[in-house]
């Protein structure tokens, strides 16, 4: 290893991108600068005609230059000026890192709120890179974040876009592509354009929801929040089932679907043998059943009680969202594990930063709590998962199966069935638009990761979906059922969050949050005149001088707010509708910077008067602490 790959591997590790790494084999080669995954082709260093040294890739018989073999700096400088005119807030995909010329030069011509994501398909070419380039100064840049070539590639995009993109935004994302990476990773380029445009149609879809249902997920979060001080979070179940071999273990996923009703009694021969979880809406249907299911998921903000009147329901291990129905966590029996989804972001980040002692579990939420249980189960480490009652469909004229506590009307499967699509069998179903969006979502998500997991749909009825294995439930059970584990007994084992002297640490922090905030109103105020005074700067056409430069130092600061300040997360939830028309304005090119400036400045006020709505909410919920 030489100076210039440890001076590399140091802004690696100051970045945190080895902790964050979720792959160990990459982790590994790059703490070491050898890794035991051989690429697909030679990798070579070369020299352009100015005697700077260049990556070359040999495929076929054929060497590729990942730049020009000429001028390699000229050449990206001129590369980068194709895209020197971003819009703020706009994220950057760069497929390709080659050797780090073309990343720079971009960055150069970005503004602070812009971030840029390049994606290297090949470990060995970062290596290659790493060892002869001193690219420190790019890891170093907080808006430049790398991803690395694995099998959850793709899962690792859509976790940086979903957190870096907001449904306000009008162009968010710019796709571009190094030289050479077209031709040599052809299908993996593909892949990651189209996941970046389905990105783009979640946050479409959901974000009404989101901006619809914020006051009621406010207030469940901050009415649950005891529970998760005194209960557990999903990483510690993670944590728990990395302890057991799940290679020959599957788990069922057990959904609501009408096709659940005809093989719902074959779940008790798979009791002890597979981890079924299921979702609220299908908890009722196995009670009435007596199957003994290990635990079961909920996450929407006003699912109805009802899904768990049966007492025996309200026994079982639960898994939630943090900002789930109140009433439901409130009279839960058994234990409560919260996870990271929705609103379990924002208490991790913003409320408890300090004295959680990891992170809860990450969760996609994918738009429907079969989703995200699907996520959970990937989270846990299930190499095989077995979809029941995933219908996606009105499969024989129905939504839900028996005893469904809200069971839709023939009229609404009328007014709702608006498409029609392939079924399990071959047949043609009805169906609707969200529920054939989610079907988008499992074929998506299971091309992501066919690598690693083996999906098998055991609906046997419903929509079909892409790249999942037909079989019924009972040949399932048959042929992968084989093991056995005690899950009750290891959901039992699982640790609380905070234990001992953490919970009152916990405690102390959460007290204090009403100063923090007070705290940081402070610094809007500062930024508010900070924006008010540019504007007047603008308007005048001031653009250079003491006062000036004084003024901007404050308003880069304030740009940077989304990614530096903590609470930002928390204020915004609070005024989500405000941050969507506020984003708008800024991203409309055609809009003067002295109105962009004036719309910042009552971004400022929103998350003021945000503030003022927490600390009111902390006094009436929080009598506990």
């Amino acid at each position: 290893m030489n100076a210039v790959y440890e001076k590399n591997l140091e802004a690696l590790k100051k970045r945190h991108y080895l902790d964050g790494e979720n792959d160990k084999s990459i982790e590994e080669a790059l703490s070491t600068g050898q890794s035991d995954i051989k690429s697909l082709y030679d990798i070579n260093i070369s020299s352009d005609t100015m005697d700077k040294s260049i990556v070359c890739i040999t495929k076929d018989g054929y060497e590729y230059a990942l730049s020009s073999r000429v001028d390699s700096e000229g050449a990206a400088e001129i590369y980068a000026e194709r895209f020197n005119n971003p819009e703020p807030f706009e994220t950057y995909c760069l497929f390709g890192l080659g050797d780090g010329r073309i990343a720079r030069n971009v960055l150069k011509n970005l503004y602070d709120n812009n971030l840029l994501i390049a994606i290297e398909p090949d470990i060995e070419v970062v290596l290659t890179v790493m060892n002869t380039f001193d690219i420190s100064d790019l890891i170093s840049n907080d808006q430049f974040y790398l991803l690395i070539g694995n099998p959850r590639l793709y899962e690792n995009l859509q976790d940086i876009l979903e957190g870096v993109i907001n449904a306000g935004t009008i162009a968010p994302i710019r796709f571009l592509i190094s030289p050479g990476y077209d031709a040599l990773y052809y299908d993996m380029c593909d892949s990651c354009i189209k996941m970046a445009d389905y990105v783009m149609d979640a946050i479409r879809i959901n974000s009404n929801t989101l901006i619809k249902m914020t006051d009621v997920m406010n207030l469940n979060t901050f009415k649950n929040i005891k529970y998760l001080v005194e209960g557990s979070d999903f990483r510690s179940i993670i944590d728990k089932f990395k302890e057991i071999d799940l290679r020959d273990i599957p788990a069922i996923l057990v959904s609501a679907g009408p096709s659940l009703d005809k093989n719902i009694d074959d779940l008790k021969r798979a009791e002890g043998k597979a981890f079924i979880f299921a979702v609220d809406s299908a908890a009722r249907a196995l009670e009435n059943h007596n199957i003994n299911y290990n635990a079961v998921t909920t996450g929407d903000a006003e699912k109805e009680y009802s899904v768990f009147e049966d007492d025996r329901t309200r026994t079982k291990p639960l898994i939630a969202e943090i900002s789930s129905n109140y009433k439901i966590i409130e009279n839960w029996k058994g234990r409560l594990f919260f996870d990271q989804a929705a609103m379990g972001y924002v208490l991790q980040k913003s409320i408890l930063d300090g004295v959680l002692p990891h992170d809860l579990g990450g969760v996609e939420t994918g738009g429907s709590i079969s989703t995200n249980a699907f996520s959970a189960l990937m989270s846990l480490g299930f190499k095989t998962i077995v979809l029941v009652g995933q219908d996606l469909a009105f499969t024989g004229g129905k939504g839900h199966v028996e005893g469904f506590s809200d069971q839709e009307s023939d009229e609404d499967l009328k007014f709702r069935g608006i498409e029609q699509v392939e079924g399990w069998d071959g047949t043609m179903l009805t169906t609707d638009a969200q529920m054939r969006y989610y079907v988008r979502w499992f074929e998506k998500k299971i091309e992501a990761v066919k690598d690693d997991i083996t999906v098998i749909d055991a609906t046997e009825g419903g929509a079909k979906i892409q790249g999942a294995i037909n079989m019924t439930l009972n040949e399932v059970i048959d042929t992968r059922c084989t093991k056995s584990c005690d899950f009750d007994e290891v959901l039992r084992s699982v640790p609380n969050t905070f234990e001992g002297e953490n919970i009152n640490k916990c405690k102390d922090h959460l007290k204090k949050l009403p100063d923090r905030l007070l705290d940081y109103e402070k610094k809007l105020k500062k930024f508010k005149e900070a924006y008010i005074k540019m504007s007047e700067f603008i308007k005048k056409g001031i653009t250079s001088g003491k006062e000036f430069d004084k003024t901007y130092k404050v308003v880069k600061e304030a740009n940077k707010t989304e990614f530096k300040e903590p609470l930002y997360h928390l204020v915004t939830s609070f005024c989500l509708r405000e941050v969507y028309r506020y984003k708008n304005i800024v991203m409309d090119k055609d809009k003067p910077m002295d109105e962009v400036l004036m719309a910042c400045a009552q971004m400022m006020d929103d998350c003021i008067n945000a503030i003022e709505k927490i600390i009111k909410l902390i006094k009436k919920e929080w009598n506990w602490l």
